[in-house]
Formats: structure tokens, sequence, C-alpha cells
């Protein structure tokens, strides 16, 4: 005779699967648009350069010609590799495009971020999400670790771990308590607009290199990139700090909140 334990057996509440299959789609989507894509676009980038450089002046007769024959399981085939690959290349590029990000972002420290989210929302207001999250107020008013945990967690570039640490962990609880107000808008668009700064390098190179374009397209098209990198940084630096101070804010707005109700049980028979 077999004795099941309830507590094994225990499944989740349909909260928390709600939660989780949120959390399942929005990591998924976003890997789609800021890893996949743009990395299917690089690394179509870095191919059609290295097939101008095996057979140049001649690049689109040569693909036409060669995936002409093609079947379709060996184009199967060839289109998963493309995808690992792409997947591989666009989170290579991502982290390096946050890693130069994070060089360039100069971010305030601790006493003036706390200062500025006062000023935005009130001092009560603030002292009441510390008082009610005393984590996060740990992390806010601390400074950069010591050189044995400067490496310990790091992430999207960057630079003070204890800010990270804090955003991280308003995200978490706003997912929790409030759905509606999370930041994930937010951080899927900064994100993608990270994720296309190498890819748009890369198309712009092969336009210039192989378009055999005239010289005023090629200009047109190198002061495009540069224009396009100036506005995408500024753009993605900016959302940087409005994706931490929002966090924080919509954060102190659940204090006091009560939270929804809880189905009730089912009565027994």
């Amino acid at each position: 005779m077999v004795i099941f334990d309830r507590r094994i057996m225990s499944f989740p509440s349909p909260a928390a699967a709600a939660a989780m299959i949120r959390k399942l789609s929005f990591y998924s989507a976003v890997q789609a648009v800021s890893v996949v894509a743009p990395g299917l676009c690089a690394a179509t980038a870095g191919l059609a350069a290295l097939l101008h450089v095996q057979h140049p002046h001649r690049l689109w007769p040569y693909v036409v010609a060669e995936t002409a024959s093609i079947s379709t399981p060996l184009a199967i085939v060839l289109g998963m590799n493309l995808l690992a690959l792409s997947f591989i290349v666009g989170y290579i590029f991502r982290g390096l495009a946050f890693w130069m990000v994070g060089i360039i972002e100069k971010t305030p420290d601790s006493d003036e971020f706390t200062a500025q989210l006062k000023r935005i929302c009130g001092e009560q207001t603030i002292d009441n999400c510390f008082h009610a999250y005393p984590q996060l107020a740990h992390f806010l008013r601390n400074g950069e670790p010591d050189s044995a945990s400067r490496y310990l967690y790091r992430a999207a570039g960057h630079r003070n771990q204890y800010r990270l640490l804090a955003l991280d962990y308003c995200k978490d609880r706003l997912r929790e308590k409030s759905p509606i107000l999370a930041v994930d808008n937010n951080e899927a668009e900064i994100n993608l607009l990270t994720s296309c700064l190498f890819p748009v390098l890369f198309v712009s190179i092969d336009i210039i290199w192989i378009g055999d374009f005239p010289l005023a397209v090629n200009i047109l098209a190198a002061l495009g990139c540069a224009g396009t990198w100036v506005g995408m940084l500024q753009s993605i630096i900016r959302l940087r700090t409005t994706e931490s101070v929002s966090a924080v804010i919509n954060l102190a707005y659940t204090v006091g909140v009560p939270p929804p109700p809880r189905p009730l049980a089912p009565m027994a028979d």
C-alpha cells in the first residue's frame, strides 16, 4: 500500500503559478527581442563580410547559387544552427554593450540617490518604505562593496553592486506585491536598445564595405550610424536612471496598501 504525503504532492497556488508563467513569458520575450534577433542580425552581417572576403564583387550571385539547391531538411538544420549561433553572438555583444554603457554612465552615490528619491516622493514616504523594507534600506545606504566582494554580483554593466541589488530587490517585490507597478517595460526597452548597438554598427560597416554605393551614400551611412549610437546611448542611460528611480518609488507606493484578498479555501464535505 502506497501512502502519499500531502506536503510532497502539494502544487503551487494559482497566484504563484500565474506569477511563474508571467515571469517565464517576460524572460522569453526579452531573450527573443534582445538576444536572438540582434544576434541574428549581427551574425548575418558577419557572415556577409566573411563571404565578401572570399568572393569579392560577386557575393549575392554566389549566395543565390549556393542556396538554390539546399533541400528542406538541410535548410531546417542550417536554420537551427543559425539560431543557436545568433543566441551566442547576441548574448556576447549584449554583454559587451552593457559593459560599455557602464563605463560611460555616471551614477550618483547612495546619499545623492536617496536624496533624489525624497525630493520626488517626500521624506516620510521614503522613510516608511525603508521601515517596511529594511533590506532595501541596507542596500541603498551602503556604498561600493569592499575588494573581497567586488565581483560577486555584477550585471548589466552596473558599477555599484548595492544599487543593482536594490534594483533587483525592488523588481522582485513589485512582481510579487503589485505587478501593475512593475518596471518590466523599462527593463525590456533597455535590453532591446542596448543589444541593438553592435548590430547597427555591423550593418553600417557592411553597407559601406560591401554595398558598393557612391561616396555620398557611404558618408550618410556613417553619419547615420554615429547619430543612432549617440541617440541610443542617451536613451539607454536615461532609461536606466528612470528604471532605478521608478522601481523604488513604485515600491514605496505599495507600503500601506492592503494585499489582494486570497480566495477562500473550499469547504470540506
